[in-house]
């Protein structure tokens, strides 16, 4: 048989991360701190599930210091003044989406046969970010804390993530920055601290980056096999899943939805996430405006062909 094919998922490989609460009109949902942090593969033959246990433990650090007792005071603080400022500096004359600003995409690595039969290559590390803006932030406590965590030391061997971060790979964002679902190398962590007594919520939107090409392969209900078929003749698409529901989800429905041959569910890192809570969806509507869901990508492949090609996609869920 003969098809356009996806030869493999992975998880996206950088994150954009929203502090939020209810400071905004009427309790609506607002940012206090974000932060764009970039990922790196150490080769590029790398499995999605380190990519994923990266965002696991930025989450658990995340929660650890927002959580920390010792920082209650500050972070309630800041809150009140947020709704104060988010009045003066917005009030009825809030920027539309079209108007904020966004991450742009970047290039994905190659594709690389998913069997273990091509030797380990050194992924091509991506360049340091550019620290924008020296001034201090609107809620500096808020802004520490976000960049503490995501800019842990995590060398030793015992820590909870051996994945090195670099000051470099971390980036402070504007607060008005939206997430638009529409790139492949980031996903999206929403931190409510909205009521710390019921607890710090967290939740995340990250949709897989589909390898995707035309390839001959014999079993018409199985798919591409990467020992039993031939290669790509041409590097493949890479084509973000679709559609991509307007849904803040916890580490385990993510995993079940779309990685679930990882089987990382009874690791201890992830058992912590089961018992803390998820997000509303309205933690979503400042970050991601509901009128942004599901835009198409002008290059999403997917999206202009037949109905086989997204039984495809669907196909490598």
């Amino acid at each position: 048989m003969f098809g356009y094919e996806c030869l493999y998922s992975k998880s996206p490989r950088s994150f954009l991360f929203s502090v939020v609460a209810n400071v905004g009109p009427y309790g609506a949902s607002r940012s206090l701190a974000v932060a764009y942090r970039q990922g790196n593969d150490k080769d590029i033959s790398v499995s999605s599930s380190e990519r994923v246990e990266n965002v696991v433990a930025d989450i658990l650090a995340l929660i650890k210091i927002f959580s920390d007792p010792a920082n209650r005071a500050p972070l309630e603080a800041e809150r009140a003044l947020a709704e104060g400022w988010y009045s003066r500096s917005q009030g009825d004359n809030e920027a539309e989406s079209n108007e904020r600003p966004s991450i742009p995409d970047r290039p994905q690595p190659p594709f690389v046969i998913p069997d273990g039969s091509q030797e380990e290559e050194q992924s091509q590390i991506q360049p340091e970010l550019p620290w924008h803006d020296d001034r201090l932030s609107e809620f500096p406590f808020t802004t520490t804390y976000l960049l503490l965590a995501l800019l842990r030391n995590d060398s030793d061997s015992n820590a909870t993530n051996s994945i090195s971060t670099r000051p470099g790979d971390v980036q402070l964002q504007p607060l008005s920055t939206l997430f638009r679902a529409d790139c492949l190398e980031y996903g999206l962590v929403v931190l409510d601290i909205s009521d710390l007594d019921s607890g710090v919520k967290y939740g995340i939107v990250g949709f897989p980056v589909r390898y995707m090409a035309e390839v001959s392969y014999w079993c018409e209900t199985g798919g591409w096999d990467p020992v039993e078929d031939p290669p790509p003749e041409k590097e493949p698409d890479t084509v973000l899943a679709s559609p991509r529901p307007r849904v803040p989800l916890a580490i385990s429905p993510w995993l079940r939805k779309y990685f679930y041959h990882m089987n990382l569910e009874e690791d201890p890192r992830f058992l912590i996430l089961k018992n803390t809570p998820i997000v509303y969806a309205t933690a979503l509507d400042y970050i991601w405006p509901p009128e942004l869901e599901n835009q198409p990508r002008g290059e999403d492949r997917a999206g202009e062909s037949s109905p086989g090609v997204t039984s495809s996609i669907s196909n490598c869920l």
